[in-house]
């Protein structure tokens, strides 16, 4: 008789995702709310071992500097 063992997924992988996904966004929709969700979701992930947490995380940090900056350069022009 063959035993397999259980296959185990990867840890957090859908917080990871989530994390991108939100990061993502952060660069042209409300970056404060998608930035911080992205890396909340990012590290979480990353905390639990994934390493697909970590590129997440550094995703949304990107995603929220990027994004203010983009927001206060059509804001100031607007004004």
């Amino acid at each position: 008789m063959n035993y397999q063992p259980p296959v185990q997924a990867k840890p957090a992988q859908g917080l990871a995702i989530a994390g991108l996904v939100c990061g993502i966004i952060a660069f042209l929709i409300i970056p404060p709310l998608f930035g911080i969700l992205g890396i909340a979701f990012g590290g979480v992930s990353w905390s639990k071992g994934n390493t697909l947490g970590r590129t997440a995380t550094f995703v949304a940090i990107a995603g929220l500097v990027i994004g203010m900056v983009i927001g206060a350069a059509i804001g100031a022009s607007n004004a």
